[in-house]
């Protein structure tokens, strides 16, 4: 009796009590998902886009408002659909890619999984026109993934399809968005990436009615290298004039594409482009094998660039990875690593021969030697800061061919002996051994006299005698127009110069004679990827940060007694001596009591 009351109990207070499990409505499962495949307006264009490219387009064009916030129009003259299959790619995992399981591990196409125009349509207003060579132009409306009409109408073969007020339904993912020359640089990158898998497409991209890139097909019975012409059209003579072509087999891995030369890099990590059966991917061991193809040949403070392909047989690598598709799996990544860092090197070392290096010296440092050596303009850059009796009396024009004493330089018992390696400097420090890193120090010294103009209105320019001129993606053109104010109150001058060019007119003058364009290449590289609303400040101090960067003495550059001492001396006074502004130490220091250890002394 006792058994049955309390099973009677149970399930008399089960049913009082609400599940705490529920299943979803279909609405809020596509909202989801959308936040899985639908980060921004630049994610939507890359769906729509790869759907046209399904299709067989060869005509892609794409028409914006408002970056993507207000309207998103692709136009293709693919393959259409017709009016029940244009219903049917709105359920949810509805494809004509895949039709069985065995089908996962053959993917040739770029889509496949049926999410994207779902998800799509769950967080925004779809107008869709398309219509295939043997049925009826079709309409299809949707609002927040349900169909408001569907009817007939007269249309060229071929889709288009509109998204508009994206986010209208979900405010809290449309405050995420950024200003709209990053968002459209973001829309930009994905139209190069695809236009660069796919040179036989012509491309269009327009931005409130402004045509942005236009990029006709580029055909081989035309011109013996569409790739080639490709790239060409949207990155330019001057970048293409800096790229190896490579090329190399390994098993059934074929690798082809474009690498920039040793002397070409730049100060981020996000110019290597791969492009696995032309769909474009992000795979970290891939890339460390670029990295390591360039380990001997490049500073490694520098990033080469890369576009990079590779075909693979598809039973051999999951795609099925991600919903974005961007990331994939390799049955053997071993060889894929192999296959790829061994290309590069070969299509590297050629363009690269040197003679033998010399094992590291030791420059032993001598109050008469090299007096008169002018060592670059990062040198003179650097004598900034000393103050007191001696102020800016240390400056560039003080390294005169006259002998002088360490006294008239320092007040301190820091000495100089010498350069190891021409990269860091050696020095006694009253019973110390100092290593002073030579970069660290000049990069320091540059930090804190720029941000010292900065803040005092003081910033000094430098007029370039011969302006330099800056090619850019389109990409890079867009975003750049966010901080031209901030790189004039800095000191430096750009203004356009036709289609996503730049002269540069002046630099700050600390930096004296040096190649602008590398500096605002790399500018550009640490601006790119700052996040929306980030304070001025932040973004003053980052561009303050690169620039000294770039001005500072590099490794393996020589430098005079003369030099090391002033260098000494600045940043005793400085006071600030610890790290660079980037962290990493300028100063390892070793006692007396340390040396006896190391020595067995103790």
């Amino acid at each position: 009796m006792t058994n049955l009351f309390l099973i009677y109990h149970d399930f008399y207070v089960g049913a009082l009590m609400s599940p705490k499990i529920n299943i979803l409505p279909d609405t809020l499962i596509n909202k989801i998902a959308a936040g899985e495949v639908v980060e921004r307006p630049a994610s939507v264009v890359k769906e729509l886009v790869e759907n046209s490219i399904d299709a067989k387009a060869t005509e892609v064009f794409v028409d914006i408002i408002n970056a993507g916030r207000g309207l998103i129009r692709v136009s293709d003259n693919g393959e259409g659909m017709s009016r029940d299959d244009a219903l049917t790619a709105f359920e949810k995992h509805a494809t004509s890619k895949i039709n069985k399981e065995a089908d996962l591990f053959n993917i040739t196409t770029l889509g496949f999984r049926g999410e994207a125009l779902p998800s799509i349509a769950s967080i925004s207003r779809i107008r869709l026109i398309t219509r295939s060579a043997d049925t009826a132009g079709a309409l299809i409306e949707m609002e927040e993934g349900k169909v408001k009409k569907a009817s007939e109408t007269g249309a060229a073969a071929g889709t288009v399809i509109e998204v508009s007020d994206l986010f209208y339904n979900t405010p809290a993912r449309l405050k995420f968005l950024k200003s709209d020359n990053t968002e459209m640089s973001h829309i930009t990158a994905v139209i190069n990436q695809q236009a660069i898998a796919n040179p036989h497409i012509h491309f269009r991209l327009t931005n409130n009615k402004k045509e942005l890139l236009n990029l006709p097909a580029i055909l081989p019975l035309t011109l013996p290298s569409p790739l080639y012409h490709r790239i060409y059209q949207i990155y330019g003579e001057d970048f293409m004039n800096n790229m190896l072509s490579i090329s190399g087999k390994e098993d059934s891995i074929n690798i082809y594409g474009f690498v920039s030369k040793p002397s070409f890099t730049r100060a981020e990590r996000n110019h290597i482009d791969i492009f696995l059966n032309k769909r474009y991917i992000k795979n970290n061991v891939i890339t460390r094998a670029v990295y390591d193809a360039y380990s001997t040949l490049i500073p490694k403070d520098r990033r080469p660039l890369t576009l990079l392909f590779i075909d693979i047989q598809p039973s051999i690598v999951d795609v099925n990875v991600h919903p974005t598709k961007r990331e994939v799996r390799f049955v053997n990544q071993t060889i894929v690593y192999e296959a790829v860092k061994k290309a590069l090197k070969e299509g590297l070392l050629p363009s690269h021969r040197r003679a033998d290096i010399p094992p590291v010296s030791y420059m032993v440092a001598s109050p008469d030697a090299d007096y008169g050596k002018q060592s670059g303009y990062a040198i003179e850059g650097a004598r900034v800061m000393g103050q007191g009796s001696q102020g800016m009396a240390h400056g560039a024009a003080e390294l005169s061919n006259q002998p002088i004493q360490l006294s008239q330089l320092t007040g301190h018992s820091v000495i100089p002996l010498g350069q190891i390696d021409n990269t860091y400097i050696a020095a006694d420090a009253g019973g110390e051994l100092w290593i002073i890193d030579q970069h660290a120090a000049y990069e320091r010294l540059l930090y804190e006299s720029l941000t010292q103009s900065y803040n005092s209105h003081a910033v000094q320019v430098q007029a370039l005698l011969i302006p330099e001129e800056v090619s850019l993606s389109t990409a890079e053109s867009i975003m750049i127009k966010d901080y031209i104010d901030v790189l004039m109150n800095i000191g430096i001058e750009i203004e356009e110069f036709g289609r996503d060019a730049y002269i540069i007119r002046s630099v700050p003058f600390l930096l004296g004679a040096g190649s602008a364009k590398q500096m605002l290449l790399d500018i550009i590289d640490g601006l790119t990827g700052l996040q929306k609303g980030v304070m001025k400040s932040e973004v003053v101090d980052k561009v303050i940060m690169l620039i000294a960067c770039h001005g500072s003495v590099r490794a393996n550059h020589g430098l005079t007694y003369k030099e090391m001492a002033a260098l000494i001396d600045d940043l005793i006074n400085l006071n600030i001596y610890e790290t660079c502004p980037h962290g990493r130490p300028i100063i390892i220091k070793f006692s007396k009591t340390d040396l006896e250890k190391m020595f067995k002394r103790r």
